[in-house]
């Protein structure tokens, strides 16, 4: 399965074991708050796994590493 491009329900996240990382790559709309939600994390863990000064300034393209 391509990782970067699977949008992943309740289930296949619960799936997924610790220490795993899913590439993300920024889309036009997203927001840190709309990804944290989803992939159910925090905007400040979203921030530190990315180094992330100001989760308000991100761009389309950048890419991020959500982990679990």
């Amino acid at each position: 399965m391509d990782m970067e491009k699977a949008v992943l329900n309740d289930e296949e996240l619960g799936k997924i074991q610790g220490g795993t990382q899913l590439p993300y790559e920024i889309k036009s709309g997203d927001t840190l708050s709309e990804l944290a939600k989803k992939y159910h994390c925090t905007v400040e863990e979203l921030c530190k796994w990315n180094n992330i000064r100001n989760a308000n300034e991100i761009s389309v393209g950048q890419k991020l590493v959500i982990k679990f």
